[in-house]
């Protein structure tokens, strides 16, 4: 694996709005990384969408489309350590993959972001309509986005969130309890090292809230991952040291 020591400074929270026009796309994600090899250039990614038409959409702007949405929000390139680490554990857990597409959705789309304020702090069972999703983006950029912008936001905002886990039905939708497992638990955790946390601060952060990890049991949780040789860990008294051998990273 690629060392991400000095792409980590270049890492920051995205600022897209995809899912404003589009959902995070889990089930296309899904197809394209099943056809293209982990360790394929990003061009190959390109061409699987465009060129072997892999989503199977009917016109070329579709591919296109396609392609584009899923680059935004994964970025689909070996050469970023995010998307090293997505692949990584991606092909180790198969069930936690919903969970680690919207771990790196959420860092890269603010809408995406904005809106699970609307759900972060609901109780299992607890009703979630677009409106509550429309409003949560609209406390943050209401005086950004049209009206129409804000309600597809809402729309997809759902079933994005319906796509990861987080809720559960179609029309109506309410809160589901996501199952995390360690390999999630080590994804987000080395998104929060690219982030800048060190120690428990690698899972001290929003993406804990992403996988429902309560406020003290972040050891517990990077534990969970050691346990499966998905990170590194050493804990002595209020010492606690956090790395990453097969992605090159420590914290």
């Amino acid at each position: 694996m690629t060392s991400s020591n000095a792409a980590a400074g270049n890492f920051a929270l995205g600022t897209l709005r995809t899912t404003t026009s589009h959902t995070i796309g889990f089930p296309h994600l899904v197809e394209l990384l099943r056809e293209v090899p982990s360790d394929a250039p990003a061009e190959l990614y390109r061409d699987a969408v465009a060129d072997g038409n892999v989503l199977g959409r009917p016109t070329q702007a579709g591919r296109q489309r396609s392609f584009r949405h899923l680059r935004e929000l994964y970025f689909l390139d070996p050469r970023r350590p995010e998307f090293i680490a997505l692949r990584y554990y991606w092909d180790i857990d198969p069930l936690s993959r919903p969970l680690l597409a919207g771990l790196l959705a959420f860092t890269r789309d603010e809408v995406l972001r904005a809106s699970f304020s609307a759900i972060g702090d609901l109780p299992a069972g607890s009703s979630v309509t677009s409106a509550d999703l429309t409003a949560a983006v609209a406390a943050q950029f209401g005086n950004e986005m049209a009206e129409s912008s804000l309600g597809k936001a809402g729309r997809n905002t759902g079933a994005s969130w319906t796509q990861t886990g987080h809720l559960a039905g179609r029309v109506k939708k309410a809160r589901n309890e996501v199952e995390v497992r360690p390999a999630a638990i080590a994804f987000a955790a080395y998104l929060g090292h690219l982030a800048g946390g060190r120690g428990l601060g690698v899972l001290d952060n929003p993406w804990s809230q992403i996988l429902g990890i309560a406020p003290g049991r972040t050891l517990e949780a990077l534990r969970d991952a050691h346990a499966q040789g998905l990170l590194d860990l050493l804990a002595a008294g209020k010492v606690v040291d956090v790395s990453f051998p097969a992605l090159g990273g420590k914290a």
